[in-house]
């Protein structure tokens, strides 16, 4: 009997100190964030990660949100679909967290957005652009504009600019590609642009029978919405073949001067972010990055950033955290000025109304073209 008591009362110990460290655990606000540290889109993972990580560490060193710390839970996804959503179950399961990050890339993030409703999971991917993402899911924001946004402005500047002939490249096997290229191709198409298409699949590496059937359409422009690893391929294959149109595309081509810079000069993309930009808020937050990770951040960084920004904000303004109906609706009435990325409001699909920047590859560098 004696043993017995013994036991329980050591059971009890055990229970009342993981009461407890639970208990400690509400002084925090735990954020999963979910991207592509490795594979072919890790440094639109790392940027992202890293910028977002950035912001918080700011966030915590002024004290937190409401005397709370900011306590991140960080998995890689490989770029892959089902990684990202093992992750994200995980940290629901297990991790707890209070808010999700992520993912990066809109396949991934299209997976993720309805579990994360599911779970009443207040969710903001920094830089996910497809469309459907947020569709339908009042937990679900974004910080970047969306496939269609992008596409449809990117068509009324070729217009401004005065292109009547261009040709479309999709990549079939990705959905921030296809989302991108229909939007551009019904807006060009009511702008009296005409308009051609080729297909291409995510496995693709040589372009160049492709490249020569384009080549034959003698365009003025080529638009590849596509990812900087894709695109770099495309483009030196582009060159060899002595093809001389003006390319252009939507923010996945943002990293391609790292290693096509050469091939890319004079390329122009849509975007949010561009380092000789004299905003203030801009140049601060490159200094704080250069400070930080000796690197010069890209618009994904940025991205990461402000979404750092927007929680902070929004956070301050709940009196209750441990409410996910209140947090997501103060992130909802976020409206702000002091972004990277430009002043930023949520439409009626959460997602963000912002102005395009198009940047110019010159001499292996991003440099702002305009903003439109």
């Amino acid at each position: 009997m004696k043993k017995i008591l013994f036991l329980v009362s050591l059971l009890a110990l055990f229970v009342l100190s993981c009461g407890a460290k639970t208990s400690k655990d509400k002084n925090v606000i735990k954020v999963g964030v979910i991207g592509a540290l490795t594979g072919n889109v890790a440094q639109y993972g790392t940027s992202t990660i890293n910028g977002f990580k950035l912001k918080v560490k700011e966030i915590n060193a002024a004290g937190g949100i409401n005397g709370k710390q900011v306590e991140l839970v960080v998995a890689d996804s490989k770029g892959d679909t089902q990684e990202a959503i093992n992750a994200f179950k995980k940290m629901v399961s297990q991790d707890k967290i209070d808010i999700f990050v992520g993912e990066v890339t809109s396949g991934p993030s299209l997976a993720i957005a309805p579990l994360a409703q599911q779970a009443k999971i207040p969710m903001i991917t920094a830089t996910g652009t497809a469309f459907d993402i947020t569709k339908d899911k009042d937990f679900v924001y974004r910080t970047t504009f969306t496939d269609p946004y992008q596409g449809v402005v990117v068509a009324r500047y070729a217009k401004a600019k005065g292109y009547k002939n261009i040709t479309v490249l999709t990549n079939t096997g990705s959905d921030y590609s296809v989302g991108l290229a229909n939007a551009f191709k019904e807006q060009a198409k009511k702008e009296g642009i005409q308009v051609k298409e080729e297909q291409y699949t995510a496995d693709d590496k040589d372009f160049r029978a492709l490249l020569t059937k384009v080549k034959g359409y003698n365009p003025e422009v080529i638009f590849v919405p596509d990812y900087y690893n894709t695109i770099g391929l495309i483009l030196t294959q582009a060159k060899e073949l002595g093809i001389n149109a003006q390319f252009m595309g939507g923010d996945g081509w943002d990293g391609i001067q790292t290693n096509f810079g050469k091939v890319a000069n004079g390329a122009v993309f849509a975007s949010q972010f561009a380092p000789d930009d004299p905003d203030q808020n801009v140049q601060k937050f490159i200094t704080a990055y250069k400070n930080e990770y000796k690197l010069d951040p890209i618009i994904f960084a940025a991205l990461g950033y402000d979404t750092g920004t927007i929680l902070e904000t929004a956070l301050k303004n709940v009196s209750d955290l441990s409410s996910k109906d209140a947090i997501k609706e103060a992130i909802k009435n976020f409206n702000g000025t002091n972004l990277v990325t430009g002043s930023l409001k949520y439409d009626a699909d959460r997602n963000p109304e912002k102005k395009v920047t198009f940047i110019e590859v010159k001499d292996g560098k991003l440099a702002l073209k305009e903003k439109f």
